[in-house]
């Protein structure tokens, strides 16, 4: 007897076998193309591979991503604490996210924020990056991702006190951070900063407590005080770190001549109360040709407006806060924050430390963003 082999398995002919294989196939397909289109980290880097940016950048060879960035910045009406760390980034409009000045801000807003040994005891305090409208979007979606509040801040030129210094043409919108008066005092650190220890204790150093002017103080028309510049605000709160000599020791001292001039005030670090009046008493410093050297510009317009014989003088910080052209030896001793670029430090002993903080950074939110899908 011939037998008759049926014309196909008798499994394959079950409806609900045939409902199974066709979920799984749409279920895989669906996977496959999730994993594909999902924003990515922006970039990976040789010293800190990762499955996820490997994945990554395969599919870019051959598929198109669609930007998830939006041109927005965000505002400062819902930030509940009275102090605020911040810093200025100028950027460049072909500026990409591997310049080293971008790179700077990402490791001060790691070192703020998120890292153990430096962010602030206080975490309601915010990192605010006031940025030129020349910082490209991917730059400024980044730093939000970051956990950094970025606000872009309108442009401050002045016709004589400029610089032909490329990286110092925008400096003096450095001057929008006055606008913050959501804040009763505010940090302002340059972005080639590097944290050694947290600093929210700077806003308990005796020297920021808001004081007087000398002009509230007599009623009366100082020699200092000059009729053709605007009214000085009734008080303020200025204080900051003296510019340092390359060679220094640890603690600087005047009586080892630490220091070019004990009154000169170095701008990549200050601590000041925001307010719209004093903004409007250095735009009309602008006004006046002449009044103080442009070379640079903001620092200089800071130390003619709160220099030590005028109505408003500038207070000096504890300087373990804060040293511009650190040696190893100050981080040895204590200082909790220095001032040099991490990719090209004037103490080259300090390149170990300043490079592992970029890696430690570029480690910690390129794992985030794999946790979060790059969002």
């Amino acid at each position: 007897m011939a037998y008759n082999h049926p014309s196909s398995p008798v499994w394959s002919r079950s409806p609900a076998r045939l409902r199974l294989v066709l979920f799984l196939s749409v279920s895989t397909l669906m996977i496959f193309l999730l994993i594909l289109y999902s924003p990515q980290p922006p970039s990976c880097y040789s010293n800190s591979d990762t499955v996820v940016c490997r994945v990554a950048h395969k599919a870019k060879d051959h598929l198109r991503f669609k930007s998830h960035d939006k041109e927005h910045t965000q505002d400062l009406t819902g930030v509940k604490s009275k102090f605020a760390f911040a810093t200025f980034l100028a950027g460049r409009e072909d500026a990409t996210i591997d310049d080293p000045y971008f790179i700077a801000v990402r490791m001060l807003t790691y070192q703020l924020l998120h890292a153990n040994e430096t962010r602030s005891h206080d975490r309601s305090i915010p990192f605010v990056v006031l940025c030129t409208d020349k910082v490209p979007q991917e730059q400024k979606s980044r730093l939000q991702r970051d956990g950094a509040i970025v606000v872009v801040g309108e442009s401050i030129q002045s016709d004589w006190a400029k610089t032909d210094v490329g990286k110092w043409q925008d400096v003096l919108t450095k001057l929008r951070i006055w606008e913050f008066t959501q804040f009763e005092l505010v940090a302002l650190l340059d972005g080639d900063t590097v944290l050694t220890q947290p600093l929210d204790g700077v806003f308990n150093d005796p020297a920021v407590y808001h004081r007087d002017s000398l002009i509230a103080k007599t009623n009366d028309i100082d020699p200092v005080i000059k009729p053709d510049e605007q009214p000085l605000p009734a008080t303020y709160s200025f204080a900051g770190v003296p510019e340092m000599k390359p060679e220094h020791g640890y603690p600087p001292t005047e009586e080892n001549h630490d220091f070019p001039n004990l009154n000169y005030l170095n701008a990549g670090f200050f601590v000041f109360k925001p307010d719209v009046d004093m903004l409007g008493y250095y735009l009309s410093l602008l006004d006046i040709p002449g009044r103080f050297s442009p070379d640079f510009p903001e620092q200089n317009l800071l130390n003619y407006a709160h220099r030590r014989e005028g109505a408003m003088p500038w207070l000096q910080l504890d300087l373990s806060w804060n040293i511009h052209m650190p040696k190893l030896e100050d981080v040895q001793g204590g200082v909790k924050s220095i001032h040099d670029k991490w990719w090209q430090p004037g103490d080259k002993r300090l390149a170990p430390m300043m490079e592992s903080w970029r890696w430690r950074m570029e480690g910690y939110f390129e794992s985030r963003d794999a946790v979060n899908g790059g969002v």
